[in-house]
């Protein structure tokens, strides 16, 4: 990264994202500048002015106003590190959104479903008794048609284990069509 420090070319560029951020959000460097004071840190418009026009820091490291600034605008920590090692800024930013769009609350609930299913199977394969193990499935399957998920996707279609070649048992053999929808 210190090499990247000294590059001309990679300071302006990370200028021009972070002036094109800004001017996206439809804010005057006055109006960010105002952002960052409102964090606690000090930095005038003509710093945020410095920071658009790229020029590299002296004696290799980053400017004090950099992080506050791009954290203002909604840039998470190491976005400048990427750009300055010589990441496009139009990925890096584009990227970002997409995954700032994937963490929804009703998305992150979904991801947590197969470690709940994972506990009450480890709970039941404990001594856990298998009907409290199908009453936690089934209130699961409640909460998520509450909150109003596509529940279907993430429900169980077989959970008991059973030995090998022995086949599905009939009544798993009948959710896992359900499941599939035919």
């Amino acid at each position: 990264m210190e090499t990247e420090m000294l590059d001309p070319e990679v300071w302006a560029t990370l200028g021009r994202a972070i002036r094109a951020d800004r001017e996206r959000q439809g804010m005057t460097r006055e109006q960010l500048a105002e952002r960052v004071r409102s964090r606690g840190v000090q930095v005038s418009s003509r710093s945020i002015g410095t920071l658009e026009e790229g020029p590299p820091p002296k004696r290799g490291s980053k400017r004090p106003s950099l992080e506050p600034t791009v954290a203002a605008l909604g840039w998470r920590p190491g976005w400048t590190d990427r750009i300055l090692a010589g990441e496009d800024p139009s990925v890096v930013l584009q990227r970002a959104e997409a995954a700032e769009a994937d963490e929804s609350p009703r998305s992150h609930l979904l991801e947590l479903i197969p470690g709940v299913y994972e506990f009450s199977r480890t709970a039941a394969g404990l001594g856990a008794p298998s009907k409290l193990r199908d009453e936690f499935d089934q209130l699961v399957q409640q909460i998520l048609s509450a909150v109003g998920t596509d529940e279907r996707r993430y429900a169980l279609a077989a959970y008991r284990p059973h030995a090998a070649g022995e086949g599905v048992p009939a009544d798993d053999a009948a959710r896992i069509r359900d499941a599939l929808g035919n």
